[in-house]
């Protein structure tokens, strides 16, 4: 039976808020809020709504993690997305208070200034629940997007939020492209792959 888009939204925006409640940028954005959970499913539901349009979703079985990530044909930046980010900021706000929403819209600004301008696929958010981890589903969720930037023989790009991934990523033929400073004890890590031959 086909979801219709609504439920298929919550669905994954609570995977990934289930899989990013523990993530350093979200401690970044939200501190010790009491309402980082409520805060995080809103955050991820409008992201989840612009990768429905525009973007792909894969959701790992029994939902134990998530993936979202855009086609190098699909221009990620653009008037719409702002308008997401805008919407984003506003709801953060609202949950968590204006700090955290000045927090998220100067992470997002870091991140944005280290985007490739080189055309590329790139993976937005990759989150697995923390029972899940450890086990290979995240290869698995990176598999169908590796798999189309090597047949369309384009880049791929993401965001490291978490230092104890960038390991991970490398196996993935990912290498490190550039740090994102956030705060002076916080950092990310651009990290970009090459296509294979296939």
């Amino acid at each position: 039976m086909l979801q219709n888009p609504q439920s298929k939204i919550t669905q994954v925006a609570s995977i990934l808020a289930q899989s990013f409640i523990d993530d350093p940028s979200f401690d970044f954005v939200f501190g010790e809020n009491a309402n980082k959970f409520k805060a995080l499913n809103a955050f991820f539901e409008l992201f989840v709504a612009d990768a429905m349009e525009r973007g792909k979703i894969i959701i790992a079985p029994e939902e134990q993690g998530a993936c979202i990530w855009y086609p190098a044909e699909v221009p990620i930046f653009n008037e719409q997305f702002e308008q997401t980010l805008i919407e984003i900021i506003s709801v953060v706000s609202h949950s968590c208070g204006s700090e955290s929403g000045k927090r998220f819209e100067h992470l997002v600004q870091q991140v944005g200034d280290k985007e490739p301008k080189q055309t590329h696929c790139e993976v937005f958010f990759l989150g697995l629940k923390p029972e899940a981890r450890g086990k290979g589903i995240g290869g698995t969720l990176l598999n169908p997007v590796l798999n189309y930037a090597d047949t369309k023989q384009v880049a791929c790009y993401l965001v490291s939020s978490n230092q104890r991934n960038v390991s991970f990523y490398e196996r993935q033929g990912f290498k490190k492209y550039c740090p994102i400073e956030i705060s002076d004890s916080y950092s990310m890590t651009g990290m970009w792959r090459d296509f294979a031959n296939v």
